[in-house]
């Protein structure tokens, strides 16, 4: 599986659906990022089921599976039970036939190596002498669990592979050159195989089957039933639903035989394992069949299908019940196979972080106190403490903390509030004051403890912010408040949807005085202007009479002068 850096957008969503909290939360250039921390993760394909985004992926086996067919040599479908509750098809035998369609040349059922897994478990069933609970290692979520989170269990686990790969080995053997190319609902799937090469060459999902045959056009083609190539199993059938185990190797399913044990869901995996390796369970059963999935495999992440796990699970008894192998042969009774594997310590082993440590990650995020710990689990855990040891190991980030970032942006745009030169008034829809800054009280002369609740035209004329409220269009309008002398420009806006008015107010006042200066100046200037040329005007009447010039040539002059004193 991988991250697309791209689509993540830091929701912390996946690491709350991680039951192991195998997600690395990292920044690039300020933005965080999740990845996923192979060493830790077992494989259970949550985070690509709940990641709202797509942000999580998990690879294709089509391509490689297109290549096996296109070599030329055969190539065997080894098909998970779980396809009769994943695949919305309208038969049961559609399957086999669609496969073939595909180019397979041999396609059977998974149960049939769900067969051999359980005879072989009931053989180490009955030679086993330790009191020791077996666990099943059917599923390898299960096994990537014990393996890396709980080492000390490993002489628990079934030293038997899984139904998967006892198929493929089985095909192998009997069907020497096949290619074996498994199809199921399970991630974990295509790592096990890896590990069993010898036995699976190729995992494809179911949802990945379904896209390839709708690409190939084959789900409306018309193509003759056909069933699955023997052999045949039969109780294996049930093995994808919980229980199934139990009910394939004959033992009991009874719940309340304490001897054995069926559990689904990876998080009541993780309890059951730590309550066995605390030794808290004073009746340990003798076997108990574990399951990542809830429901089993037919909850797998890899299942195209929307139904609810009941409605899976009556397709997957149905399927059971209706027997639908008339189309094969007998069943094959087999030599067994060497089915036997190991198991290896892959835990990661982080030192624990200091409690002063702890304290001090906890302080960057305004958390002294015990009470301070609001243990909300925005941040993907369960404790503020179990964060804080996130942060120790390089897991996560400080800024984490969603009620210590909402804190921070609320009391910078307060700080910017109350750094503001112009003052601030908010109001509710009923003109009651909400808040002011320092400016607005210096402006009127307010104390934001005695104004606060009070209803705006008891301070001051509240018309404009009335006229916002009534339009909900912002105002950009000048207010002269004669109480203090003061001409305010009124910048007055709605806040979104809250029924909420923000008036930002602008003391012009020194600014107008300035402006009223000015125009006095002005008309003092025209005036005195005018003044100095009607002196100019009889002056040069008088020169005229003298030099006997014509009145009308005094009075060109004169309009020329005046004009010329005007501009």
């Amino acid at each position: 599986m991988s991250t697309v850096a791209d689509r993540c957008r830091d929701c912390y969503r996946c690491i709350r659906s991680c039951p192991v909290k195998a997600i690395r939360i990292e920044s690039e250039n300020d933005v965080l990022r999740a990845r996923i921390v192979e060493n830790l993760c077992v494989l259970c394909g949550r985070c690509v089921l709940t990641c709202p985004q797509g942000a999580k992926r998990v690879s294709s086996g089509v391509e490689q599976a297109k290549k096996l067919l296109a070599a030329g040599r055969p190539v065997a479908a080894s098909v998970a039970p779980s396809f009769a509750a994943a695949l919305p098809l309208p038969g049961y035998f559609g399957m086999p036939a669609l496969l073939k369609a595909l180019g397979f040349t041999l396609v059977q059922e998974t149960a049939w190596g769900a067969e051999l897994v359980s005879r072989a478990l009931n053989r180490i069933r009955r030679t086993r002498t330790s009191n020791r609970t077996c666990i099943s290692s059917a599923c390898p979520v299960v096994v990537n669990l014990v393996e890396k989170h709980y080492p000390g269990l490993i002489p628990c686990l079934a030293p038997v592979v899984s139904p998967m790969v006892a198929h493929g080995k089985w095909i192998k053997r009997f069907y020497p050159g096949t290619a074996v190319v498994f199809i199921g609902p399970c991630v974990a799937k295509k790592e096990e195989a890896q590990y069993f090469p010898g036995a699976v060459d190729c995992v494809v999902g179911f949802d990945e089957l379904w896209k390839w045959l709708q690409e190939e056009g084959l789900l409306k083609a018309k193509l003759e039933p056909a069933g699955f190539d023997p052999p045949h199993p039969q109780r294996a059938r049930l093995f994808p639903v919980e229980g199934g185990e139990l009910f394939t190797m004959s033992l009991s399913t009874d719940m309340l035989d304490t001897a054995v044990v069926a559990i689904s869901g990876l998080k009541n995996c993780i309890d059951f394992l730590s309550q066995l390796r605390q030794q808290k369970i004073e009746a340990p059963p003798v076997f108990a069949e574990l399951m990542a999935c809830s429901g089993g495999c037919i909850g797998g992440p890899l299942v195209p299908a929307g139904d609810d796990i009941f409605i899976r699970r009556q397709r997957v008894k149905q399927f059971f019940q209706g027997r639908p192998d008339v189309f094969g042969g007998e069943e094959d009774e087999t030599a067994p196979l060497p089915l036997e594997r190991q198991f290896q310590d892959r835990q990661v082993y982080r030192p624990q972080p200091p409690a002063a440590v702890i304290n001090q990650i906890l302080a960057q995020t305004g958390k002294y106190r015990p009470e301070d710990e609001l243990n909300c689990g925005a941040c993907g855990y369960d404790s503020c403490r179990e964060k804080a040891a996130a942060v120790y190991w390089g897991m996560a980030e400080v800024q984490m903390c969603i009620p210590y970032m909402r804190r921070r942006a609320e009391s910078m745009s307060n700080l910017v509030i109350s750094a503001m030169p112009n003052g601030c008034i908010i109001i509710d829809r009923e003109l009651k004051i909400l808040e002011i800054n320092p400016a607005a009280g210096e402006m009127f002369d307010w104390q934001e403890k005695e104004v606060t609740g009070r209803h705006l035209d008891q301070l001051i004329d509240g018309v404009n912010f009335r006229r916002v409220l009534a339009t909900g269009e912002p105002l950009n309008v000048l207010h002269a408040y004669d109480s203090n002398g003061r001409i305010i420009r009124e910048v007055i806006f709605p806040l979104g949807k809250e029924d909420i008015v923000v008036g930002i107010l602008i003391d012009i006042t020194h600014e107008k005085q300035q402006q009223e200066e000015l125009q006095k100046m002005k008309s003092q200037t025209v005036r005195r202007a005018q003044e100095v040329i009607n002196k100019q005007m009889k002056v040069a009447q008088e020169i005229a009479g003298l030099l006997g010039e014509t009145t009308a040539e005094t009075k060109v002059l004169l309009s020329q002068l005046i004009k010329l004193m005007e501009e």
